[in-house]
């Protein structure tokens, strides 16, 4: 037993300063409490945040939805696709764009409900689906789900994967005696990066670091937004070949997260706002690729058809399409194999579309 002690006793400085370098430092912000606060007060006050990064968007909307007392008119739901849409593209003032990376739907379910819960009434929603919304394979850990739970209570129907969220979290806060995170935080520390990591509020549209703004919409740093002819296909290469997580775990169309949504639609519908789905294209390589595939990126495509009866059944309006060609888009309108440009969305956002 005293050896065993005099074995922790050892060890126990060494674990301390593991603890409080990868607390201190925390370079992906994931130990520390307040960088999301912080976001989230910013959008707020009405200003953007710039210099942004490794950011949980989804503390960041439940921050953000504690501290705002604007009127949302205009909501926006969905992954990353959904946070290059804007205000101006929607021609909305009193729009928000709830979009958290890789929302599954019932992130957007939860999300929903909490803007209700404060009381928000949303005249418009717009959802974007992703072709991975719809598996349940592609189940996100990290998703929003107690808006969920109880909007399938409501519904009576089947709750899927609730466990993923403690276990997202208990893998966070493994970094604090990660010794790759401590690794991470002394580089982090060398290069000075913990002196500037603020988020700092700015009135510019686009800034040379990521920025997210006090519409909720997101502008992606200079570096990352400029695409040239000569790099257009480098960004979407590795997409090609090497299957992607998402499109790796794609299982198929659950009839479970199919009549989820169809029930979602119907509650928005209720609600009394209208609604309209939101189909972000595929780079036009990256789509090329997998229309000539014989796995389950065919089934993945047979989605969009799907939707657009839903759409129909509900009197939902849909605008884009998973096809990059219908969108009339090329590759210099994508920053990666799946994210296009606000200003490519722009130029094929309908004005019309709730009218």
């Amino acid at each position: 037993m005293k050896k065993l002690l005099g074995a922790v006793l050892v060890f126990l400085p060494f674990v301390a300063l593991i603890l409080g370098v990868n607390f201190y430092a925390d370079p992906a912000n994931i130990l520390q409490r307040g960088y999301e606060q912080t976001v989230a007060q910013i959008l707020a006050d009405g200003q953007n945040a710039s210099n942004i990064r490794n950011m949980d968007d989804r503390a960041l909307i439940r921050e953000y939805v504690a501290r705002s007392n604007a009127t949302i008119d205009t909501l926006m739901l969905g992954s990353s696709h959904s946070m290059q849409l804007t205000k101006e593209i929607l021609g909305d003032e009193n729009t928000f764009i709830a979009g958290v990376t890789g929302s599954d739907l019932r992130d957007c379910i939860s999300i929903w409900r909490l803007m209700r819960e404060k009381g928000q009434q949303p005249k418009r929603v717009i959802l974007t689906v992703d072709p991975w919304m719809l598996s349940e394979g592609c189940l996100e850990k990290r998703a929003m789900t107690d808006g969920y739970v109880q909007f399938c209570k409501d519904n009576q129907t089947k709750i899927l994967a609730t466990e993923g969220n403690w276990q997202a979290q208990l893998e966070k806060m493994s970094q604090a005696v990660s010794l790759t995170y401590f690794q991470s935080s002394i580089e982090y520390l060398k290069k000075g990066l913990h002196k500037t990591r603020d988020p700092i509020p700015t009135t510019e549209f686009y800034t040379e670091t990521d920025i997210r703004r006090a519409d909720g919409s997101y502008g992606y740093s200079a570096e990352f937004r400029n695409v040239t002819e000569e790099n257009a296909y480098d960004r979407v290469k590795n997409y090609i070949l090497f299957k992607p997580e998402l499109m790796t775990k794609f299982d198929g169309i659950s009839p479970v997260l199919v009549q989820q949504l169809e029930l979602f639609l119907d509650e928005i519908q209720q609600s009394g706002a209208e609604v309209a789905l939101f189909l972000s294209p595929f780079n036009n390589a990256y789509y090329d690729h997998i229309k000539t595939q014989t796995d389950s990126y065919v089934e993945m495509l047979s989605i969009e058809p799907l939707l657009n009866q839903i759409a129909e059944e509900k009197g939902v309006s849909v605008v884009g399409s998973y096809d990059p060609y219908a969108c009339g888009l090329t590759q210099l309108d994508f920053y990666d194999g799946l994210h296009c440009s606000s200003e490519s969305v722009a130029r094929f956002w309908p004005k019309d579309l709730f009218q």
